[in-house]
């Protein structure tokens, strides 16, 4: 039923041969919904993946040739990107330590909140790898010393996806390094600050190689997570 309407209201691949047809698409897909531009990277996505299609419909040959416009000023491929960090959204030193002295003191689990975001604030990882390092994956220096730098291994992460979602029922999945290839690692330098903090934390949690640095606050009366 929906394949048929979907038939019903849709234009013939034939609409692609008009120039003024292709131009629309541009606009439409380069335009909010407020009339105000979207952004440059999604411009750009939006216009790979037209040519993705076009390209597989001229292979199934229902398609002579690709209607997107080529060269400099391509419809709303045109706009530039930037791959520069604006600083001004960035956490300087004070507020950054404001946020992980307020995080340690909450009620719950505050402490390990604290050496999660320290990890992801200091070493720069995302929250699904950060939770994913294992405690063999910390190296620390050997002289316990106030200017020690350290490393962390990262390889894996775990995502939050929902057990609905996941092939074993677990509410997390684990996967490769975002951006890398399958089995690929990224070691990370751990700062002398978040090499006390991570030292501390193992120390305090009794951890070992083989555990998870980061576990979940186990509440009495429930299975262990």
């Amino acid at each position: 039923m929906i394949l048929r309407w979907v038939e019903r209201n849709s234009l013939t691949m034939a609409a692609w041969e008009d120039e003024s047809t292709v131009e629309e698409v541009l606009r439409a897909a380069g335009t909010k919904l407020d009339g105000t531009p979207v952004a440059a990277s999604t411009a750009r996505r939006t216009k790979r993946v037209l040519n993705v299609l076009f390209e597989h419909a001229i292979k199934k040959k229902v398609l002579k040739k690709n209607p997107l416009p080529k060269g400099k000023g391509a419809g709303a491929a045109a706009s530039k990107t930037s791959s520069a960090v604006d600083k001004r959204s960035l956490l300087n030193k004070e507020q950054a330590a404001k946020l992980l002295g307020w995080v340690y003191y909450r009620p719950r689990g505050g402490p390990r909140l604290h050496t999660f975001f320290a990890a992801m604030y200091y070493a720069g990882a995302r929250p699904e790898e950060v939770v994913a390092i294992d405690v063999g994956d910390v190296r620390l220096p050997d002289v316990e010393a106030d200017d020690q730098w350290g490393e962390l291994l990262l390889h894996t992460a775990h995502p939050e996806v929902g057990k609905q979602w996941t092939d074993t029922g677990e509410v997390r999945e684990q996967r490769g390094l975002k951006g890398r290839a399958a089995g690929d690692t990224r070691t990370v330098p751990c700062r002398p600050a978040l090499t006390r903090l991570l030292r501390a934390h193992i120390e305090e949690e009794g951890l070992k190689p083989g555990d998870l640095l980061l576990q979940g606050r186990r509440v009495e009366g429930s299975p262990a997570p």
